[in-house]
């Protein structure tokens, strides 16, 4: 991909995590940003800004994905949310080195000798660590960033060296707060539980309707209705996280008596209540296939569900409010090969902790039970 346009340009590079997208892109904080990008009528010599779109943790991902498919996916998502025409889409994975070396070319060549590069990006959408590759590739490394005197701002904006030649320059913003995340209501071991650090691994299961899938205590799938017997879920998410798979029926009953325990995170039944109010969104969910996934049910800072039938269903979706729910084209078509059974479906961290609590109470009991005979 070769850019266009004059040299000495100014060059927005935005960061996206490719496994939380919808939630990781700055579509608040990028409004403002977007209309400059798109310039007006008026005045057609206007020099506006280049937009490079870089999806970051590509090796996180399944790896059955096409690169063609996930350039085309990576677009319209981004389209969707707002972006104006983009001069780049780089996948982008900095901890295997995929990709850095094109995206670092591209950059110096649209920004030109004389340049100016903003980096952007989500809080952990992976933008200090692509800084540090692009730096790794220029040989340097970067121990100290400097701090721009840029007038009218009061924000952290620093310059970096070392990456650009020595009259261009890359400045680093600081990482985007999105208060609809998921992640930013757990504490910092919860969080490592929901964090995906390996690639992902699909859970499916086949339900009918009147089923209930838990996602740890954080989120709840129901089918209510469809004009199907069955259709597919694939949930997207740490393996960290436990599962369940019930009747509806019993739904109620299995969050109030799990959540926290055997439905973690959150990890502690008083911590449920800390996460805010329990909500429902009711979905009407359509697909043209049973073979591959036909709609993804992204929840922002966690994962999403992959809903893969022929017909229509009628769903609700339980989450905490505030977190941002978005309806999208699925990123995955596949499925995992083999499909879960109903009942918990239990990491084996959380499933050792159920089992040395429970040994634990029964030792407790003993004891007690043996000085009562003592008395």
């Amino acid at each position: 991909m070769k850019p266009t346009g004059n040299s000495d340009a100014s060059v927005v590079v935005m960061v996206v995590d490719c496994v939380d997208f919808d939630g990781s892109f700055p579509k608040r904080a990028s409004k403002s940003l977007f209309k400059a990008l798109e310039g007006t009528k008026r005045d057609s010599k206007l020099k506006l800004p280049k937009l490079v779109l870089v999806a970051t943790k590509v090796d996180l991902l399944p790896s059955q994905i096409s690169p063609t498919r996930l350039d085309k996916w990576v677009r319209n998502r981004a389209r969707a949310n707002g972006a104006p025409r983009l001069s780049g889409v780089y996948l982008v994975s900095s901890r295997k080195d995929l990709g850095v070396r094109n995206l670092l070319s591209f950059i110096k060549e649209l920004a030109g000798p004389r340049g100016n590069v903003w980096v952007i990006g989500a809080q952990n959408a992976g933008k200090s660590t692509l800084i540090n590759a692009l730096s790794k590739k220029e040989g340097t490394k970067i121990t100290k960033l400097t701090e721009a005197a840029v007038p009218g701002t009061t924000l952290g904006i620093l310059r970096i060296g070392g990456i650009l030649p020595a009259k261009a320059k890359m400045y680093d913003t600081p990482g985007l707060l999105h208060p609809y995340l998921m992640s930013i209501r757990l504490n910092r071991d919860e969080e490592k539980m929901i964090e995906i650090r390996k690639e992902l691994q699909p859970r499916s299961f086949r339900i009918k309707a009147r089923k209930s899938i838990h996602i740890g205590a954080l989120m709840r799938l129901d089918l209510n209705q469809a004009t199907v017997q069955t259709i597919y879920v694939t949930v997207f998410a740490s393996p960290n996280i436990s599962l369940h798979l019930g009747k509806l029926e019993n739904a109620d009953e299995t969050w109030t008596k799990h959540a926290g325990i055997r439905l973690q995170p959150p990890v502690g039944e008083d911590r449920v209540s800390e996460l805010g109010q329990w909500k429902q969104r009711e979905l009407k969910i359509t697909g043209l296939s049973w073979d591959v996934n036909s709609t993804d049910i992204a929840a922002a800072g966690l994962g999403w569900i992959s809903i893969g039938l022929k017909g229509e269903a009628n769903v609700t979706l339980w989450s905490y409010d505030g977190v941002d729910i978005t309806l999208r084209e699925p990123l995955v078509l596949d499925r995992a090969l083999f499909l879960e059974r109903p009942g918990f479906l239990l990491p084996k961290a959380i499933s050792d902790a159920i089992g040395n609590q429970s040994k634990f109470e029964a030792e407790k009991r003993k004891k007690l039970e043996e000085a009562e005979e003592m008395l």
